[in-house]
């Protein structure tokens, strides 16, 4: 059955992968990557690649030889961070076709490749910021024909409990530019508005709006400052990467005590909460089956409604001022709305503690 529809017209599946640029598989990107528990499947030597896998998640991370490669001078122009948004798609042709009569801009033509694994088709879109949109077709068993699969990874450290999917990935923009990416996914992509938060701290403030396929299998909240010239969390971020950039990227899991708590022991760092956030957690629309305790020693967040909940977290910077999220949904689909302002608050804390915000 085909996944083109009037509400996905590009026939989007899921997000293939993401691309970090680096100048070096020698990096502390990867190093990361390995404490989260993924491990190297793929190498192109020829690209200077390497594909890190755990679940449905894939991350390229690419060092490319090439000065003029697109990966390397969005290295050049905001450091390590992703680079490219790959998207599987049903048929390449048709959802490149598609995207540059919605009015989309295009970086790169369609490429086949016929190999023994099967035929393989991409081209790319100018996405927010330098961010490249790729949409790839491809067999579902192997990666890229010229990436040699890595039967065992000696390095790897797998989690009790893995890692299964990206929930969703979250950008940055500078102000005044939130609506038109908003626009972007939805002129471009078939996406619809889910939700718009607009939310303060004690000294600074954002927007955002989520985009997403009615599907949910892509979802992409995009975040501005809600003022000029601040020192808000998103405009540090944007002064730390240079522009528009991916701002973390959510994790799912089905056990995130479980998780974060290998990941707590591997060194990971989390956001502090205070401790009367989980005081008030009794007092709130839903009841939860952790132990409070428990929930604390992880630092995990909860929201919810009376169907359901989520627990989530937020890792320290480790790409650039990139940082991710660790989710499990129980029967749940926002995104901690209940959670923003304790979140906010604690970001605002860390950054008064590093001098950054006064």
């Amino acid at each position: 059955m085909s996944n083109i529809s009037p509400t996905n017209p590009l026939g989007i599946e899921a997000i293939d992968h993401l691309e970090f640029c680096t100048d070096s598989l020698n990096t502390l990107t990867i190093d990361t990557l390995y404490k989260f528990g993924f491990e190297k499947t793929y190498i192109d030597q020829k690209s200077n690649s390497e594909v890190y896998s755990q679940g449905q998640v894939r991350f390229v991370v690419v060092a490319h030889p090439d000065q003029n490669h697109p990966s390397v001078k969005y290295f050049k122009a905001h450091g390590e961070g992703v680079c490219k948004i790959s998207f599987l798609v049903e048929n390449a042709e048709q959802a490149l076709t598609e995207a540059l009569r919605r009015g989309a801009e295009l970086r790169e033509p369609i490429t086949t490749i016929e190999s023994e694994h099967g035929t393989y088709k991409f081209g790319s879109i100018q996405g927010f910021g330098d961010v490249l949109n790729e949409f790839v077709e491809r067999p579902k068993a192997y990666f890229r024909p010229q990436f040699k699969k890595q039967e065992t990874d000696p390095k790897a450290r797998p989690l009790a409990q893995r890692f299964s999917r990206i929930d969703h990935l979250t950008n940055n923009v500078a102000k005044g530019e939130m609506r038109r990416w908003v626009n972007f996914y939805k002129q471009i992509f078939g996406m619809e508005v889910t939700r718009y938060f607009d939310i303060k701290g004690q000294k600074t403030g954002l927007e955002s709006e989520v985009v997403q396929l009615p599907n949910g299998s892509v979802i992409i909240p995009i975040n501005e400052p809600a003022e000029n010239n601040s020192k808000s969390q998103i405009q540090e971020f944007l002064d730390l990467h240079k522009g528009p950039g991916v701002q973390h990227i959510a994790l799912m899991t089905a056990d995130i005590v479980s998780s974060v708590g290998d990941l707590q022991e591997r060194g990971i760092k989390f956001l502090n909460i205070p401790a009367t956030y989980y005081e008030n957690i009794p007092k709130r629309s839903f009841k939860v089956t952790e132990d409070l305790a428990i929930l604390e020693k992880r630092q995990l967040l909860v929201d919810g409604d009376p169907e359901g909940y989520l627990l989530q977290n937020f890792t320290e910077a480790y790409v650039g001022p990139l940082f991710f999220e660790t989710i499990q949904r129980k029967n749940h689909w926002g995104f901690g709305e209940g959670n923003f302002q304790a979140l906010f608050d604690a970001i605002e804390l860390d950054q008064m503690k590093r001098g950054y915000l006064k």
